[in-house]
């Protein structure tokens, strides 16, 4: 995987100040005649106070950052405890050791110097005659001095970034301000959702960014951390802090360190300003609340047909936030179970939900709303990425896709999909939501396939579903239908049943006989009985067209009944 590339640093950063190195603390007056005697390598370690440390025993107080001040004579006496002791030392991430020379200046033993060397200790040989609490107390200044600096940019960085909310910013704002303090990109990544990130990676769509941005995913970037550097893709690592909410979905505010190495101070800032972006978070939660009830309303009108005007309904959009706009082409669809009967109601709700906080794996612009019992949805079929494919194979396609999301998401892979003709203005969509429920219904009385199935390949069972509740209508079925029906209600031997898998089997007795678990000679008689009920004759195709025509009739509502 290709390593992201580093930026130069932002040019209005405050961080430059950071908390006291070893090499900082070396240049105290106090040290002037100090020497560095081996762990070079960890001059750079920050340093958090120092420590008298008395005995081999007092390590044990020893906490990150602390520098313990021992005697060399001390150290002597324990000598065979030495590789231990600056093990342990380097353990509890003491940031060096400082050894008070006894009478006349000796050299350290080689084996302490090797140790330290190969642990990144660095031993610092302090002069005769300098007393261990001179040098607490000179280190222990210093480092208030620079912790009071840091604390004065910390909370003029909290100011800051209260005065951009304050002032009308957003979220997004918010997470730009932040950056330019930090000097790194940050992000609020919340579980199942797009993460918000600010300008740094917002606005870079180089190919490296990529497998970077999906690794901010909440699985990788918060679950299970309670806090700290975590590491994300590329070798970058960030810096999390969970954000704190009883009602909400948990989510972390991360700092990624990919401009410059992060500071103590930008982790102290990335734990203050994650509060003020946790509480943009939720007041933007709960404008996004109040928007999906309008939205429920919205499109609950809309694929009913009561929104009278194109002007009403660009009005409503808007209030509601719609992203569609008023010339998309769209369809409705609507979700079925894989015999093609409608969802269960009782889920029905948390199913939008689902669809709506799990929108990034949908393709872009897809609508949910639960309407009369059912899951509708409203599809864009946008042509531009179609340019050179039909329609036709443009809609099948999207509507594939479409229903690969929806069954990983609802975790159900026989899940189907139908839909109803391209609308190419708002008030079409009606007729499309109705093109889709009798898809739906025809695909179910029966058994046609099909995964995505729209109106125009129902063929002639949309024109069936067409023919009205009429006296002609119940005559052609009284003709053909019901004779089968009476005569299986007397004991007739499941005649209308071995019609229908006759037809399906494409009149192959045998393949009839093994799909019903009957005998061969079992099939023969009820065939030979349907004719002579019917007065017709199987091998005549006008006979089995009139015959194949009345049984599907028989299973569909008329579109009269199912409007009404």
């Amino acid at each position: 995987m290709v390593a992201m590339p580093k930026k130069d640093l932002l040019s209005g950063s405050r961080t430059e100040q950071s908390s006291v190195t070893v090499k900082a603390m070396m240049e105290l007056p106090v040290f002037g005649k100090a020497k560095l005697a081996a762990g070079e390598k960890g001059i750079h370690s920050f340093v958090a106070g120092a420590l008298a440390m008395e005995s081999p025993e007092a390590a044990l107080r020893v906490m990150p950052g602390d520098v313990p001040i021992a005697s060399e004579a001390m150290l002597r006496e324990e000598q065979d405890r030495f590789p231990r002791l600056i093990a342990d030392l380097a353990r509890r991430g003491a940031s060096a050791l400082g050894i008070l020379a006894s009478g006349h200046e000796r050299e350290l033993p080689s084996v302490w110097l090797a140790e330290a060397d190969a642990l990144g200790v660095p031993l610092i040989a302090l002069p005769p005659g300098l007393a261990s609490g001179e040098v607490v107390r000179a280190v222990a200044d210093r480092v208030l001095i620079q912790e009071s600096a840091l604390l004065a940019e910390l909370q003029s960085r909290v100011y800051r970034m209260s005065r951009v909310l304050l002032d009308g910013g957003g979220l997004y704002p918010l997470l730009d301000a932040i950056e330019q303090e930090v000097g790194n990109p940050v992000a609020l990544v919340r579980d199942q959702e797009k993460p918000w990130m600010s300008i740094g990676l917002r606005g870079d769509d180089t190919p490296q960014t990529w497998p970077f941005v999906q690794s901010l995913a909440f699985r990788q970037a918060g679950r299970g951390v309670a806090g700290g550097l975590v590491m994300l893709a590329n070798s970058i690592r960030g810096y999390v802090c969970p954000l704190q909410g009883r009602d909400a979905k948990p989510a972390v505010f991360v700092v990624v360190e990919r401009n410059r190495p992060l500071a103590p101070l930008d982790m102290f800032s990335a734990e203050r300003l994650s509060v003020l972006a946790g509480l943009e978070l939720a007041n933007a939660e709960a404008v996004r609340d109040v928007e999906e009830k309008y939205l429920d309303r919205f499109l609950q009108d809309w694929l009913s047909g009561r929104i009278a005007s194109a002007s009403d309904w660009r009005q409503r959009a808007n209030v509601c936030g719609c992203p569609l706009p008023e010339q998309a082409p769209v369809c409705a669809a609507v979700v079925g179970g894989a015999d093609g009967s409608a969802l269960n109601e009782e889920k029905l709700q948390e199913q939008v939900r689902k669809v709506r906080e799990d929108r990034m794996k949908l393709p872009e612009g897809v609508l949910a709303a639960s309407i009369d019992g059912e899951l509708a949805l409203i599809v864009p079929l946008l042509q531009a990425e179609a340019i050179d494919k039909p329609s036709d194979a443009w809609t099948n396609e999207m509507l594939q896709k479409l229903l690969g999301a929806l069954r990983m998401m609802m975790d159900d892979p026989g899940l189907r999909l139908f839909a109803g003709r391209t609308a190419d203005r708002p008030a079409l969509l009606p007729s499309s939501l109705s093109q889709a429920r009798c898809a739906r219904q025809v695909a179910k009385m029966c058994g046609l396939s099909g995964e995505a199935m729209t109106y125009d390949r129902l063929g002639v069972y949309s024109l069936l579903y067409l023919i009205p509740s009429c006296e002609e209508r119940d005559q052609f079925l009284l003709r053909f239908a019901a004779p089968l029906q009476q005569a299986d209600k007397r004991g007739g031997g499941r005649l209308a049943e071995t019609l229908e898998m006759f037809f399906r089997c494409n009149g192959n007795i045998k393949l009839t006989s093994e799909r019903l678990y009957a005998h061969y000679n079992t099939v023969v008689y009820r065939l030979d009985k349907i004719q002579s009920i019917l007065g017709i004759s199987l091998d005549d195709p006008e006979d089995r067209l009139q015959l194949q025509l009345s049984l599907k009739l028989g299973q569909i509502t008329p579109a009269s009944e199912h409007s009404s």
